[in-house]
C-alpha cells in the first residue's frame, strides 16, 4: 500500500512515496552567522521552562525522544503555516537532519514549490476516508519499511514533517476519534507527535488552538508560534492572557508532555516576495548576488528563526545543532 500522489503538471508524478528512494541532504556551506547561537543561548538561559524542557527531552539513553512526526498547522488561512514549513524545512537541510516531508496543503504547497529538489518532499492527498486510511497504514511504512522486491532493506524513517492544509482541524478530529490516530503514531509507529500551531494576534486562532485541544488533549507536545508580521510578541494579548490557555499548558505539562510558544520574525516584503517570485529557498536567498538588502535581511531572519528553534530542538527530532 502506497501513499497517493497527487498530482502536479511541473513534476514527475509517475514515483510513489514507498517507492520514491529516501536521500540524506547535506548542509550548505553557507554557515550561519552568531546570531544564531547567541539568540539561543539568550533565550534558554532567561526561560526556565524551556531549558528544563530541554533537558527532560534531551535523553540519549532514550533515541524514540528524537522519532518525531512534525505536524505544521495553523488552521487561519494566511497564518504563517507554510512559511514556518519552509523555514524548518530548511533548518533540518542546515543541519543535515534527514527527514522526509508530506505536502498535504494542495491548494498551496509550498513545500514542494520550494523544496521538492533539495529534500525528500512527498505531496499528500488526504482529501476523503479512504485517502486518510493510506495515509495512516504508509505512516508505518515509512518508519518501518517492508524489504523491496529485490529483498534488500530498505531505511527507515524516524522523522516526518507533515504542512497540514487550512481549515485541517474536522479532518485531524476525525482521524483521532475513528481510527486512534494518536495511539497508532505513538504504538505502532514509536514516535511522539509534535503539533505545531502557527497563531496571529486574533482571537479566532485561540478559539482554533482550543478546539484543536478538545480532542488532541495531553497526548501530544504542543509548540505555539507567534507569527510577528501581525504585530510585536507583547501583542499577543488574546494568547498571553487567556485563562484557558494557562489550564491547557498546565494539564498538558502534567502528562508528561511539553508545551511552549516561541516566536517566527518579520520578514521584510522585498525579501519575501524576491524568494516567492524565483521559487527560491531560504538558503538560496542567500547564495543570489542580485540584492545585497535580501542577503541581509534573510540572513538575519533565518538566525533569528533557528534561535528560536535550538532551545526546544529535540521537539522537531533535531539532536544537534551544527553550529554548536
Amino acid at each position: 500500500m502506497t501513499i497517493e500522489i497527487a498530482n502536479d503538471n511541473n513534476r514527475n508524478t509517475g514515483n510513489n512515496l514507498a517507492e520514491k528512494p529516501f536521500s540524506n541532504t547535506q548542509p550548505s556551506n553557507i554557515a550561519l552567522n552568531n546570531a544564531t547561537e547567541k539568540n539561543a543561548s539568550n533565550t534558554q538561559s532567561n526561560n526556565p521552562v524551556l531549558k528544563k524542557n530541554n533537558e527532560n527531552n534531551n535523553n540519549k539513553n532514550n533515541p524514540q525522544q528524537l522519532r518525531r512526526l512534525v505536524m505544521v498547522t495553523g488552521d487561519k488561512g494566511g497564518v504563517g503555516k507554510s512559511t514556518f514549513a519552509r523555514a524548518l524545512a530548511q533548518t533540518y537541510i542546515d543541519n543535515a537532519v534527514k527527514f522526509v516531508g508530506l505536502d498535504a496543503d494542495n491548494s498551496n504547497p509550498h513545500l514542494i514549490r520550494f523544496y521538492e529538489k533539495d529534500a525528500n518532499i512527498h505531496r499528500l492527498d488526504i482529501s476523503n476516508s479512504d485517502k486518510l486510511d493510506e495515509f495512516v497504514d504508509n505512516l508505518k511504512e515509512l518508519v518501518y519499511p517492508k524489504p523491496n522486491e529485490s529483498g534488500k532493506n530498505q531505511e527507515e524513517q524516524s522523522l516526518i514533517l507533515l504542512e497540514t492544509p487550512s481549515q485541517f482541524l474536522p479532518t485531524l478530529k476525525i482521524l483521532i476519534n475513528e481510527m486512534g490516530f494518536l495511539d497508532v503514531v505513538n504504538d505502532k509507529c514509536k514516535m511522539r507527535v509534535t503539533i505545531v500551531v502557527v497563531i496571529s494576534t486574533i482571537i479566532d486562532c485561540i478559539n482554533q488552538l482550543l478546539e484543536l485541544y478538545s480532542f488532541c488533549g495531553d497526548h501530544v507536545d504542543y509548540v505555539i508560534v507567534k507569527n510577528l508580521f501581525y504585530g510585536e510578541a507583547e501583542q499577543f494579548t488574546f494568547y498571553d492572557n487567556s485563562q484557558k490557555i494557562k489550564e491547557m499548558e498546565q494539564q498538558v505539562k502534567a502528562k508528561g508532555h511539553d508545551f511552549t510558544s516561541i516566536t517566527m520574525p518579520k520578514l521584510a516584503k522585498k525579501s519575501y516576495d524576491y524568494l516567492d517570485v524565483k521559487n527560491l529557498t531560504f538558503r538560496q536567498g542567500l547564495q543570489q548576488d542580485e540584492y545585497p538588502s535580501v542577503f541581509g535581511r534573510i540572513l538575519s531572519w533565518l538566525n533569528n528563526f533557528q534561535g528560536q528553534i535550538k532551545p526546544i530542538k529535540d521537539l522537531f527530532g533535531i539532536e544537534k545543532i551544527l553550529s554548536e
